[in-house]
């Protein structure tokens, strides 16, 4: 959930609070990793006050996030993820800007957790969720951080499903 983004709402239209829906979603995540503790009804009746038109966190979006959260903690199971092999984490097409992450660092962390969805490698969960990458420096196009992000969630959970 590290890089869940939503848009603002469309012009006219009311948002969620952005920092109440991010607190939760920090509840969320460590309730998926294991470290907390949060209920299907929890998630389902969670209730956050409205921004005014056009700020906060557009509705559909995150009541889309939260419905997918309620599935995984119903069932237990942790909903399919894009990167079944290392061919599929590699065909990520991360996108560049000034003040990115490194994409030295990137690259070698990506090559390592390819491996590892090969079956070839020791990479757990708990390494994705604890890496911190540098910023890029000087003239350096680093990768842009909300997109890294997103796709370190989207493996921690993928090595959690396989119990790594």
């Amino acid at each position: 959930m590290r890089g869940a983004r939503f848009a603002r709402p469309a012009r006219g239209r009311r948002g969620y609070e952005a920092d109440q829906v991010d607190a939760f979603l920090e509840l969320a995540a460590e309730a998926l990793a294991g470290r907390a503790r949060l209920t299907p009804e929890q998630v389902r009746s969670v209730l956050f006050a409205v921004a005014p038109p056009g700020r906060g966190y557009d509705q559909r979006q995150v009541d889309h996030l939260l419905d997918r959260v309620e599935w995984q903690l119903a069932t237990g199971r942790i909903a399919p993820t894009r990167l079944r092999t290392g061919a599929d984490l590699r065909a990520v097409r991360l996108p560049r800007s000034l003040r990115g992450y490194d994409a030295r660092e990137v690259d070698a962390f990506l090559d390592r957790a390819s491996s590892t969805l090969d079956g070839h490698g020791g990479m757990t969960s708990f390494e994705v969720r604890s890496t911190r990458f540098a910023v890029a420096t000087g003239l350096h196009r680093g990768y842009r951080r909300d997109a890294v992000d997103a796709l370190l969630d989207e493996l921690e959970q993928e090595l959690r499903s396989r119990g790594r």
